[in-house]
């Protein structure tokens, strides 16, 4: 691989994981909206699922054993499994699965969690149970932008492009040090940070001892066009950077080349 396909590439797959870190950002805040915009008692199923449900209690209770439920069909079962602490308020509160029978209609259904002993009375709106007859329809009343249109889970989602965002950004950082490496093997190199000081400005590249650099080299520095831009001169190095001093007021900013040759 030549400097200018690796230079090509690079460019490439970088605005690759740019589009899907933004396709992921695009379906976070997608996720995020309809959690603000949907109601935490709301719940949207189909008929022959089981659906995960949490929910508040209005008082302690000392298990599972003092609840129970009431709701406007027997064709809906909770099934109560712990009491425990709110995670983020502390408050008491109930977990439980809720079953939908295969024969259940679509439509609107209610259901309360009351304590037994005393009966409690029915909270406050309960849980509005939406059933809806298959996926299609289910989609179409999200709230969601992606299930509605794309039928996808903005989670999901989300989650099954982080591996290409890895995946893209780890080929980048190793097309970014074989860019490196060619780039030093022809005496240049990018400077990678521009620092002001007294009587101008330190600059940091890839160019040390290695490369034939040290202390007190003139180098000279051409923008990202090829024009020249000055010179600079080398005050410390290591094996495989180094730092120097350019004197008055260039306009040097990071991506320009140092080279030695001339």
């Amino acid at each position: 691989m030549n400097l200018e396909q690796a230079s090509r590439w690079r460019h490439l797959i970088g605005k690759a994981g740019g589009a899907l870190c933004f396709l992921a950002l695009l379906a976070l805040l997608d996720g995020l909206i309809v959690q603000f915009r949907e109601p935490l008692n709301v719940l949207r199923v189909l008929p022959g699922t089981t659906v995960d449900l949490n929910g508040p209690l209005d008082r302690e209770v000392k298990g599972v054993q003092d609840l129970g439920y009431t709701c406007d069909t027997e064709r809906l079962h909770l099934a109560i499994t712990a009491v425990h602490k709110g995670y983020f308020l502390g408050g008491d509160m109930w977990r439980g699965r809720l079953t939908v029978s295969p024969g259940l209609q679509p439509g609107e259904y209610r259901l309360w969690v009351v304590v037994k002993d005393p009966v409690s009375p029915r909270p406050n709106p309960g849980f509005r149970i939406l059933v809806f007859a298959d996926e299609q329809s289910l989609h179409q009343n999200s709230k969601s932008f992606l299930r509605r249109y794309a039928g996808l889970s903005p989670w999901w989602l989300a989650a099954g492009l982080v591996p290409g965002i890895g995946l893209a950004f780890g080929v980048v950082f190793f097309l970014s040090l074989k860019r490196e490496a060619l780039l030093a093997g022809m005496g240049r190199a990018e400077i990678y940070r521009v620092t002001k000081r007294d009587g101008g400005f330190e600059v940091a590249f890839g160019l040390g001892s290695r490369h034939g650099v040290g202390p007190g080299a003139h180098l000279r520095i051409l923008g990202q066009t090829g024009r020249p831009l000055g010179t600079v001169e080398v005050l410390e190095s290591t094996l495989t950077d180094s730092k120097g001093i350019i004197t008055g007021e260039p306009s040097v900013k990071p991506g320009d080349m140092v080279c030695r040759e001339g």
